[in-house]
């Protein structure tokens, strides 16, 4: 009779090596794909650092174009500021320059209508003198 142990211990050995062969095919593909993983992560790095370095640059002409930019800005402020200063200081010497002479024209038609007035109005002395004596204090 076939000893029923021997043909047991038989099939879990052929099982226990069918195990291995499957476990040491898994390890080979596990480590076939790792090296491929690390191809991919170097290529990938390959690729991503001239983009790094472009990027770094675009930023550093970004930073620079800012710079000249804001010293731009600063130079046209200031040249707005003088020039305003320059209109004020104008406009000031323009008003000073004719507002004086309007002024005294004004005062000279003012005295020259007061004549005329007192020109053309017709003088009764008796109305004058009672006029007078009602302003006399004293």
């Amino acid at each position: 009779m076939i000893d029923w142990q021997l043909v047991c211990l038989a099939v879990v050995a052929v099982m226990m090596t069918v195990m291995t062969v499957v476990q040491v095919g898994v390890l080979l593909a596990l480590a076939k794909s790792a090296r491929q993983v690390a191809e991919t992560a170097k290529e990938i790095r390959q690729e991503v650092r001239p983009l790094a370095e472009k990027v770094h640059r675009i930023a550093d002409d970004a930073s620079r174009v800012a710079s000249l930019t804001l010293t731009q800005v600063e130079r046209v402020d200031q040249a707005l500021a003088a020039t305003t200063e320059r209109l004020d200081q104008t406009l000031n010497v323009l008003q000073g320059a004719l507002v004086g002479p309007v002024r005294q024209g004004a005062a000279v038609v003012t005295a020259v209508r007061a004549a005329l007035s007192i020109l053309r109005r017709p003088r009764d002395p008796a109305v004058s003198r009672d006029e007078e004596e009602a302003l006399f204090v004293g």
